[in-house]
C-alpha cells in the first residue's frame, strides 16, 4: 500500500544547500546609483564598499561614496523668479552599516536560466559631505543615519550583481539658517546597481589555478 497525503515533521528536510555560503566572505563592491528624489537636485553617485560576513545571514560593510549634485527644474524656475533657495548639493560620504539577509532563493528565468539571491536590509551611519547652491558654496559635514533594502544575484564564476535602496538620513548645520533653526533635517535616498567581487572565491580559485599549475610542471 502506498500512503498519501501523510506527512510527518520528521520526514521534513532540506533536500539541497545553500549554494552560494555568504559565511566567511569578503566582498569588494563597485556601485552605480543616483539620488532622483531631491526637491531641487538630481545627483549621480559612485560608490565603493567593503563587506564581510560572519555568518550567511550578518555582515558588516563600509562604504565610501562620492557625487556632484546638479539643480534640477524646480531648482531653475525659482531662480528665473529670483528666489535661490537654501539647497545643498551631495559631495561624499563615508557610511559603515549592518547588514542582515534572513531571505536566500531561487528564481528560474523562462524555466530554464537558474538564479540564486538573497534580499537583505543594512542600518548603520557615518558623515555626509554637501556643499550648498549659493554663490558662497559653504561646506556642511553632516553626521548621518543610514538605513535601506537590497538583493544580491549570484554567478558562478563568483561576482554577484546587487540592488540597492539606501536613505540617509543628514543632520546639517546651515550657515544661512543657523540664527533660526540650529539643526536641519536632509534626507538622500540612491537607487544604485552594484557589481561585487567575491574576494574568497577569488583567492580560492587562484590557489587551486597554482597548485594545477605546480602539479603540472612536476610531471
Amino acid at each position: 500500500t502506498i500512503d498519501v497525503g501523510l506527512l510527518k515533521k520528521a520526514d521534513i528536510k532540506v533536500v539541497q544547500k545553500q549554494i552560494y555560503a555568504k559565511e566567511g566572505m569578503n566582498e569588494l563592491s563597485l556601485h552605480l546609483g543616483v539620488m532622483p528624489f531631491d526637491a531641487f537636485s538630481v545627483t549621480p553617485k559612485f560608490e565603493i564598499s567593503y563587506g564581510t560576513f560572519i555568518s550567511d545571514t550578518l555582515g558588516f560593510e563600509v562604504a565610501l561614496g562620492g557625487g556632484y549634485g546638479l539643480s534640477n527644474a524646480n531648482y531653475r524656475h525659482l531662480v528665473d523668479f529670483g528666489t535661490t533657495p537654501d539647497t545643498y548639493r551631495y559631495l561624499a560620504s563615508a557610511i559603515g552599516d549592518v547588514q542582515w539577509a534572513p531571505v536566500y532563493g531561487k528564481m528560474a528565468i523562462q524555466g530554464s536560466k537558474l538564479f540564486h539571491y538573497d534580499v537583505y536590509g543594512l542600518g548603520g551611519g557615518g558623515l555626509t559631505v554637501e556643499q550648498a547652491f549659493m554663490e558662497d558654496k559653504s561646506m556642511s559635514f553632516g553626521p548621518t543615519i543610514s538605513a535601506g533594502i537590497g538583493s544580491r544575484i549570484f554567478f558562478s564564476d563568483g561576482t554577484i550583481l546587487r540592488i540597492q535602496l539606501r536613505d540617509d538620513f543628514i543632520l546639517q548645520k546651515r550657515a544661512k539658517t543657523v540664527e533660526t533653526q540650529g539643526m536641519y533635517l536632509k534626507q538622500n535616498m540612491t537607487i544604485s546597481v552594484g557589481y561585487t567581487f567575491d574576494l574568497r572565491k577569488m583567492a580560492n580559485d587562484a590557489k587551486k589555478q597554482a597548485k594545477d599549475l605546480r602539479a603540472r610542471g612536476s610531471k
